[in-house]
């Protein structure tokens, strides 16, 4: 062993730069923890300087912990060199822990304080189901609904009637598992409306050839959506239900392509006919269909980053939406008369809110960092909103949360912590219930 202190220090600093070699075992990476910090310092990397510093602190505290236990090792008996390689996966394994997971949780987790509030009353309960998140039409009903659909731990979609919590199921065909595993063809709920009636997609797994059904009610037989030429994605039904609207390129042309919206009647004979809306002067865009009305004869869109409300005739009628550094979409965006509700898609950074204009109150909700919302809705009244939100990351234990809001000064009124990855939607009924899906 090497007798001089002086020399052993000289080893043990030099030695403990041996830290910044260790390996940093990710979930599908393995980086150095040297390279690390080195991207951390020279790159932009986008993380806030407080972070940055714990990252820096922590390679210094392992460096120097490394040169101590490399002066201890030099200084006695020769089996005391073999502490250093059996502690090298320890080491791998408590920098991995805490550049990968401590660290980053305390800078994009923040701790949710607000205690439950779960005292309003149970008025009935379907036990071994889960609320779906199915599209419906963009617009709430002054009413609300009185169901909605659900999925049996076997996946199979059934209604959820309200206020007895009736569950019908919904006789729909039943894939039948082929050699390897694979299904013969795959089928789902796209898109429904209040009352129950249902555009049902069927994949057929050996050609990927896709059709669409109708579902009016959980027990009636599907029937066939004939589609149109050149239509893209699938169709949505009207709000009354007697008709689908499908988006459509325009034959011949682009580049850019321009889309038309088309309106068919599911009733043969009835007044409506096809109904063409052409989208072309409101310019080559990205658009979404989020309803169609034919009492009111008028669809709604979402074009690129906005609301778009078009008469069958083809004139703009109004839709309103100033949602300030709200990132909505199509999805994250709902109307309730003459107002809205919009909640962030996604951020790279920073917390996620929701903002609404009602006639109860305008207002703007922050989400505790490390949350995402999952879904969001409006009572009939317009006097509450309610959001489900879950966690961002695979790491920290944020549970997800259920929480209604007062419209008028975005008071909270109930919250209830759920398991991780619950992701529940939220449903408001008529007659004042209030849904979840609770694990």
């Amino acid at each position: 062993m090497i007798r001089s202190s002086r020399t052993r220090r000289w080893f043990s600093f030099l030695g403990s730069f041996a830290v910044y070699l260790v390996p940093l075992v990710g979930p599908h990476a393995v980086w150095l923890l040297g390279e690390s910090l080195f991207r951390e310092l020279l790159a932009a990397t986008g993380r806030e300087s407080a972070w940055i510093a714990a990252d820096v602190a922590l390679g210094l505290v392992a460096q120097t912990a490394a040169g101590l236990v490399l002066m201890w090792s030099l200084g006695g008996s020769w089996g005391r060199l073999l502490v250093v390689p059996a502690s090298i996966p320890l080491v791998s394994v408590a920098l991995s822990s805490a550049y990968l997971v401590a660290i980053p949780s305390r800078f994009l987790i923040e701790r949710d304080t607000a205690p439950q509030r779960r005292d309003w009353a149970e008025e009935c309960l379907a036990p071994a189901v889960s609320l779906m998140a199915v599209r419906t039409p963009v617009r709430q009903t002054a009413n609300g609904v009185r169901e909605w659909w659900v999925q049996g731990r076997d996946g199979r979609p059934a209604l959820l009637r309200v206020p007895t919590c009736d569950v019908i199921d919904a006789q729909l065909p039943q894939p039948t598992q082929l050699a390897g595993g694979r299904v013969d063809f795959l089928i789902g709920l796209q898109f429904a409306i209040p009352g129950g009636a249902a555009v049902v997609e069927r994949l057929d797994t050996s050609t990927s050839g896709r059709s669409w059904w109708l579902l009016s009610e959980p027990g009636a037989p599907l029937a066939p959506i004939t589609a149109p030429d050149h239509y893209e994605g699938a169709p949505i039904l009207s709000n009354n239900g007697d008709a689908v609207a499908w988006l459509q390129q325009v034959a011949g042309s682009g580049p850019p392509v321009l889309e038309r919206v088309l309106v068919r009647s599911l009733q043969p004979g009835a007044a409506l006919g096809d109904v063409v809306i052409e989208l072309a002067p409101f310019g080559a865009a990205s658009y979404t269909l989020l309803a169609s009305d034919t009492s009111a004869h008028e669809v709604a869109l979402w074009r690129n980053d906005g609301p778009l409300v078009v008469g069958f005739g083809g004139d703009r009628r109004p839709a309103s939406l100033s949602t300030g550094l709200i990132r909505s979409q199509a999805s994250t965006y709902q109307r309730y008369g003459d107002g809205w509700l919009a909640w962030d898609a996604y951020k790279e950074d920073g917390a996620y809110e929701l903002a609404w204009s009602l006639a109860a109150g305008s207002g703007q909700h922050r989400l505790t960092k490390g949350r995402s919302i999952t879904s969001a809705a409006i009572d009939p009244t317009g006097n509450l909103i309610a959001v489900s939100a879950t966690t961002t990351l695979s790491i920290g234990n944020a549970p997800d949360v259920v929480f209604v809001v007062r419209a008028r000064d975005g008071t909270d009124v109930f919250r209830a912590y759920l398991p991780r990855y619950s992701r529940s939607p939220v449903v408001f009924f008529e007659g004042g219930l209030f849904a979840y899906s609770d694990d």
